[in-house]
């Protein structure tokens, strides 16, 4: 509003909601509470019923028919004993958690293709019976009558209340993976950090590193100059005092040199241009 300094506050009414009404939320969390009307008596006599009474009705209406599409859309699935034990084996890391993450993500999306779809065959079968319903008697008020329900938007409500839900489900469920998946990808950070700070005293302690991009790591640092060594130090926050034992130990050992160059041209790549440039100088001379 112009000329106004304060902001615009928020309804109070959807606090701590997550933006739904409490009719909504009630709904969603399955605490809807007892119909307080027999809704049998008033599906048989509707013209009986009160406002409220008929409202209960399409209420419960809607909540069973949107617990079945839940039902028929998602089903049932048991991966069998087997996939569960190795479930429950296999080890949980940020990589896992990502692919459960995109899974999750994609069956979202598909769900929701099929809830148009479904929803637009409703909205057509709804439209069709309006365009076909016609009264009886010459009746003003009944025609009136007819041409409102025809612009009635209750199911479109309906509709956006049931995607609501489905999408609330969705990141109720995915949320909670995330958060723990940022929490595995953190700790392995900080393990692969502490990893690249680590630098073997001894040969023997380099023969035990498992991986193998470690162990090129150390062995580009042993054969490198001085100042490509200050700059893996600054790097991998290594200090002489750490690094001194094993260089003294490569320099003096000629079996363990050998082993580090020629681990270093196993690893080599190399540029298939100089490979047919270095053959074709060795034809010529």
């Amino acid at each position: 509003m112009a000329g106004s300094t304060q902001p615009r506050q928020p309804n109070p009414m959807y606090k701590n909601h997550n933006g739904f009404v409490e009719r909504v939320v009630l709904k969603m969390s399955g605490a809807v509470p007892p119909a307080r009307c027999n809704l049998h008596a008033v599906a048989a006599h509707p013209e009986n019923a009160s406002r409220e009474d008929l409202r209960e009705l399409r209420d419960a209406i809607q909540r069973r028919q949107f617990v079945e599409d839940v039902m028929e859309l998602k089903g049932t699935y048991f991966p069998g004993l087997d996939a569960i034990k190795k479930a429950n084996e296999s080890q949980e890391t940020s990589a896992t958690l990502k692919e459960r993450i995109d899974e999750m993500q994609k069956r979202h999306i598909q769900e929701v293709r099929t809830m148009y779809e479904w929803q637009a065959q409703d909205y057509y079968d709804e439209m069709l019976d309006l365009s076909r319903s016609k009264a009886d008697i010459e009746d003003p008020d009944v025609e009136a009558f007819y041409k409102i329900a025809r612009l009635n938007s209750d199911i479109r409500n309906t509709f956006d209340d049931n995607l609501d839900r489905l999408n609330h489900a969705y990141l109720s469920s995915l949320i909670p993976l995330v958060s723990e998946r940022n929490m595995y990808r953190q700790r392995e950070v900080a393990e692969q950090r502490r990893r690249d700070q680590h630098f073997p005293e001894s040969i023997t302690e380099f023969h035990a590193i498992r991986s193998k991009d470690v162990q090129v790591r150390i062995a580009r640092f042993l054969t490198s100059d001085e100042v490509t060594r200050e700059r893996m130090m600054d790097e991998f926050k290594w200090v002489w005092r750490q690094v001194m034992p094993l260089v003294n130990e490569y320099n003096r050992t000629e079996p363990f040199k050998a082993e580090i160059q020629s681990l270093l041209r196993d690893i080599e790549v190399r540029d298939p241009r100089k490979a047919r440039k270095d053959s074709q100088n060795a034809i010529a001379t």
